[in-house]
């Protein structure tokens, strides 16, 4: 064997035997979970007496009142196995949702916005808060009634 091929192999042998470089250390610990556009429609349910969000699967953008029909409309079987339930009643049938220069969101109902639950109200402002950019308080309103300036009452 040649000189110069020994040193190849010689050579070839050191840096398979370096490994990749990469030295031990211990846990690295990282920082909160990124956060930033929910993947899904955004929608509140209640566990047990908590607003918990639930983020279904969407093939197409949604219009806010086609939203808070998914959400009028209750879990689905699978969320209730998950026993997730709602107190937004099916009447609710929205009619429009409007926002002004400001981020309010003024949402019109057909329902008596009087007789929903302080909870129903809740997840109706949540879900219409992660369904809008730049949202800022939420009014509902039937007729002449009407409830709100609202916020969510959990953070983003």
């Amino acid at each position: 064997m040649t000189r110069r091929r020994l040193l190849s192999w010689v050579m070839l042998i050191a840096v398979f035997s370096a490994g990749c470089g990469v030295r031990p250390s211990g846990v690295i610990r990282g920082g909160p979970a990124p956060t930033g556009p929910a993947e899904g429609t955004p929608l509140y349910f209640l566990t047990g007496s908590s607003l918990t969000l639930v983020l279904r699967p969407k093939s197409r953008p949604l219009w806010p009142t086609q939203i808070l029909t998914l959400l009028q409309n209750g879990p689905t079987d699978d969320e209730r196995t998950a026993n997730l339930t709602s107190e937004v009643p099916a009447g609710l049938d929205p009619v429009d949702v409007t926002t002004d220069a400001s981020g309010n969101v003024d949402v019109v109902v057909s329902a008596d916005v009087r007789t929903l639950s302080t909870t129903a109200v809740d997840q109706i402002v949540c879900t219409i808060r992660d369904a809008m950019p730049n949202t800022a308080a939420v009014t509902l309103t039937s007729g002449t009634a009407s409830r709100g300036p609202l916020s969510c009452p959990l953070g983003r």
